[in-house]
Order: structure tokens, then sequence, then C-alpha cells
């Protein structure tokens, strides 16, 4: 296990928020648990406008408008960083988008990877694989 003062923030992906509310998700627990653990060694959670979008557009069809609009709600009351995507970190992520080779792999996910390149965030909380692909490093593997 990977000490974890070394780690002082992580990017949250679109699949941990909505796997929070949604408590029919396969990773509801696992999110919980992982959730608890950062907040207990107090690492700082961060995240994208373009990751926001996602979660309110999926959470909105999987939950209900009103489950979204919560959610929406409570995250800006919290202490989650939103990095906004700007001009530039939007056209390295079409760039990074076209060399990915797997039709899995979305805009947003290649957003996500220049977000934490360009903000020196080295893991991200996610249940995706396609990011240790990109060669991000998941936080369930060091908690």
């Amino acid at each position: 296990m990977i000490n974890m003062r070394m780690i002082s923030k992580v990017f949250v992906d679109t699949n941990v928020f909505v796997a929070i509310r949604d408590t029919t998700d396969t990773t509801h627990t696992r999110a919980i648990k992982i959730s608890e653990y950062l907040r207990n060694h107090k690492v700082k959670w961060r995240t994208s406008s373009d990751v926001i979008g996602e979660t309110l557009t999926v959470m909105s069809k999987k939950l209900g408008k009103a489950i979204c609009v919560d959610w929406y709600k409570d995250f800006r009351n919290s202490r989650i960083e939103e990095i906004f995507v700007d001009e530039r970190l939007h056209k390295e992520a079409r760039s990074a988008f076209k060399q990915v080779k797997s039709k899995n792999t979305s805009f947003i996910d290649c957003s996500s990877v220049v977000a934490m390149k360009r903000n020196n965030i080295k893991y991200i909380f996610s249940f995706d694989d396609d990011f240790r692909k990109m060669g991000m490093k998941l936080v369930e593997d060091v908690v």
C-alpha cells in the first residue's frame, strides 16, 4: 500500500460521482469506501468542467432530473475544485483523442487526462480501465 501522504489530490471521474449517488450501481459500495478513505486521509478532489457536464447528463438519464439537480447543488457546495476546460486544453484533448486506438475511450476521458497532466495530478478516482491504458494511476489500485 502506498503512503497516502504522498497523494495530496486526485482527479474524480463521472462514474464515481454517479456510483456514489446510485445505490444500485455495481461500484456503489467501492465508491463509498474509497471516498471515505480519501476523506480520512485529507486527499483533495479535483474534476473538470467537462466531467461535470458529463455527470449531469449521465445522472439525469440514469437517476432522473431531480436527483441530478440535487447532486449539482451538493457539488457546488462542496470543496471539490473544478478545473475549467479552456480552448487550449480542448485542443490538446482533441489531439489526444485522435491518437487513442480504442473506440471505447471517450473524448471526455482524453480531456480528463490532459487536465490531470496540466494540473500535476497523478491519480484518478475512476473505475474506467481505459485511464490505466493512457498511463494514469487509478486510486483503487493503491488504497
